[in-house]
């Protein structure tokens, strides 16, 4: 998530924000984990999610409203997730939060 967080703030130094919406296409859960033993060291509940999007509906703009975003870019793609809850002990249910993240060079989900 390091350079995605790069990125994001590249981006809004140069008063670039995202307009419109990104659709999630379709979710595959690849795992879940929910060994908590140890969370002290890092051994947490986790799931893996792969998430196809769709940002043809979205657009990265600069300050004066002019599309930013190389037309070239697939307005579909894969990435994968890691979801991990650090409070699993007490909050089982709301403490999950996005650890990890990674593009995967697979071809888009179908257009539905």
């Amino acid at each position: 998530m390091g350079a995605q967080t790069n990125l994001i703030r590249r981006e809004r130094e140069k008063d670039r924000h995202q307009v419109g919406v990104t659709e999630i296409v379709e979710l595959k859960i690849q795992s879940v984990n929910l060994d908590n033993s140890a969370p002290n060291a890092g051994r947490v509940p986790v799931v893996q999610i792969d998430v196809c999007w769709d940002v043809s509906n979205a657009d990265v703009v600069d300050a004066s409203g002019k599309s930013v975003t190389d037309p070239d870019l697939p307005n579909r793609g894969w990435s994968r997730y890691m979801v991990a809850n650090y409070r699993y002990a007490t909050a089982p249910s709301d403490g999950w939060r996005v650890a990890s993240g990674q593009d995967l060079e697979q071809a888009p989900c179908a257009d539905s």
